[in-house]
């Protein structure tokens, strides 16, 4: 028997020492994987404290209602509510959606419009002309002529092209004053409505449902008022085009504030159609001074552009309602659908840590392009140095789903920071398309190199802010807007491009460019991804994509492809010619 035997253990060989490790290693498990802090209320997590739900839950639906809500909006000075007296619920739900839910969504959006659901409406939204057209040639069971859909969507038509349209022309006009009457109040704002799942469950819904089916109800609008202009130049009724051009710049810009964005794209999206709409198309028809003077005035005086500022704030609220019902139930379908890939990361988070790390990723999106600090904040990478414990950690979880948020969000925000500069653009190039047009018709003739000058008194009081591009940087005096010069033969055709984008900025006073570098495409361009902003004879402006053949953009410069030559070569005898 060795004497060691009688020697007493060392201390880390002892039951004690082994029950006070284990119990050791279990609270370090616990602390650092199992341990989940309870969520705190508080503006540095949840940003706001209340309205709570009655499990105790921030009621992200109701704060944004009292938020967003105008003071207008259960009165007729909402003009979205004076649409639903008139029209009933308009909202497309989709062919999968029970009557049962239908019914439970006009319920709800006429109680908080403070509207009769009872109340039957009275009038009628008109078809759009195309459906007509479709079910015209489909009932005589012939096929449509090609490009029929194409004239009559982006075309000036008539009667005489399609005489099935008759009546559409008589009854549409009734229904569609009606509605730019309603456009003409001070807002234009559909309530947010609640799905029956997360009415009954009490959990947030997908912020994309809540409005999507009147947006389309809205874009279907706006091209019945596209669908009338185009009838009214055709037919010399310049004054009532303008104000179909007025109605739907003014309904594109009512339907931003306080929106998501698919709302504020949806805006940007109209306000685009209705610059786009021709009111000098029809060389029978030309407008007149008076006529241009009227619209560039009332330009002028629609509702102010909104920020994206508002929209970000729009979509915290329903991110932060989102990160709500991952933390309560632990579904993470907002992020991939299933939730299965990463169904993990919800269990034992840090969710203190996730809404704050949310609310300064938001507040970081607000800040001026090139915004470093939220890509910062996104490209961040785990702080230990295992990847696989730092997962499995809470604060480790929590940094994770929020990366996935925003990975999944921030493509959409840049994306849409730059609809909307993009627009701010198109605005600029249509008040100096008009201005163009103006000084032409005082003077008789288009204005020379020094056109920027010569146009400033159509401008207002701040004229220089119109030749600036909102999506790129230049020196003061320098602008990226180039008037084109045909030289001694204009083209007769309206649709003839009048003003274009430069890929680089130029003094204001030497803003032109031949129509031979348009054709070849040397100089034009923009900080637009893909497409390049035009101003037309006809008074329109419209995105040219940068990927447009030859055949598309040519004829907008007044270039036809020219007649094949006839053969030299004699015609054999009892040949068909």
């Amino acid at each position: 028997m060795s004497d060691d035997e009688f020697l007493p253990k060392p201390f880390w060989r002892t039951r004690t020492f082994q029950v006070i490790l284990t119990g050791v290693m279990l609270f370090t498990f616990w602390f650092l994987i199992i341990r989940t802090p309870p969520l705190v209320v508080s503006t540095k997590t949840t940003r706001i404290t209340g309205p709570l739900t009655a499990d105790g839950q921030i009621d992200f639906l109701k704060a944004v209602e009292q938020w967003s809500y105008p003071p207008e909006m259960a009165t007729d000075d909402n003009g979205f509510r004076v649409f639903t007296r008139l029209f009933g619920d308009c909202g497309d739900y989709g062919s999968s959606m029970t009557p049962a839910d239908q019914e439970f969504y006009r319920a709800q959006k006429y109680d908080k419009l403070g509207l009769d659901p009872k109340a039957p409406p009275t009038m009628v939204l008109p078809r759009h002309p195309w459906k007509i057209v479709e079910e015209h040639f489909k009932t005589a069971g012939v096929d449509i002529p090609e490009g029929t859909e194409l004239k009559l969507r982006n075309k000036l038509w008539t009667l005489d092209e399609f005489p099935m349209l008759a009546d559409w022309v008589k009854e549409c006009d009734a229904p569609l004053d009606a509605i730019a009457e309603a456009i003409r109040k001070p807002v234009f704002m559909p309530p947010l409505l609640q799905s029956p799942e997360s009415y009954h469950s009490g959990k947030p819904q997908n912020l994309i449902s809540l409005l999507l089916p009147d947006i389309q109800s809205l874009r279907d609008t706006a091209r019945l008022f596209q669908a009338r202009a185009a009838y009214r130049i055709a037919t010399g009724n310049i004054d009532g085009a303008i104000d179909d051009k007025l109605t739907l710049i003014r309904l594109g810009r009512l339907i931003i504030p306080k929106s998501v964005l698919v709302q504020h794209l949806v805006g940007i999206a109209i306000q685009g159609v209705g610059y786009a709409v021709p009111v000098g198309a029809n060389p029978e028809h030309p407008p007149t001074e008076k006529q241009l003077r009227r619209l560039l005035d009332e330009i002028d005086n629609l509702p102010p552009r909104i920020s994206m500022g508002d929209s970000f704030e729009f979509e915290r609220y329903f991110g932060l309602g989102a990160i709500q019902a991952v933390s309560h139930d632990g579904d993470l379908s907002f992020f991939n659908g299933s939730g299965t890939a990463v169904g993990v990361l919800p269990y034992f988070c840090n969710w203190n840590f996730v809404f704050r790390r949310m609310n300064e990723a938001y507040d970081a999106m607000q800040e001026p392009p090139p915004r470093t600090k939220i890509h910062a904040i996104t490209s961040a990478k785990p702080s230990v140095l295992w990847s696989g414990v730092f997962i499995l950690t809470p604060n480790g979880r929590a940094e994770i789903l929020t990366d996935m948020f925003f990975n999944l969000l921030l493509p959409a925000f840049d994306a849409a920071e730059e609809a909307a500069r993009r627009s701010e653009c198109v605005d600029n190039v249509q008040r100096l398309t008009l201005a163009i047009l103006l000084y032409q018709a005082e003077h008789g003739k288009f204005p020379d190199e020094n056109w920027a000058k010569q146009i400033e008194k159509y401008l207002g009081k701040e004229p220089e802010k119109f030749f600036r591009c909102p999506s790129s940087t230049i020196p003061d005096g320098e602008t990226r807007y180039a008037l084109v010069q045909y030289g001694t033969e204009l083209p007769a055709d309206p649709d003839t491009i009048l003003l274009v984008e430069l890929a680089d900025s130029v003094p204001c006073d030497k803003a032109i460019i031949s129509v031979a570098d348009v054709r070849d495409r040397k100089g034009i361009g923009s900080s637009h991804p893909g497409v390049f902003n035009a101003g037309f004879r006809s008074g329109a402006v419209r995105a040219i994509s940068t990927k447009s053949t030859d055949d598309e953009f040519h004829p907008m410069l007044g270039i036809t492809k020219p007649a094949p030559e006839a053969s030299t070569s004699a015609i054999p005898s009892g040949a068909l010619p």
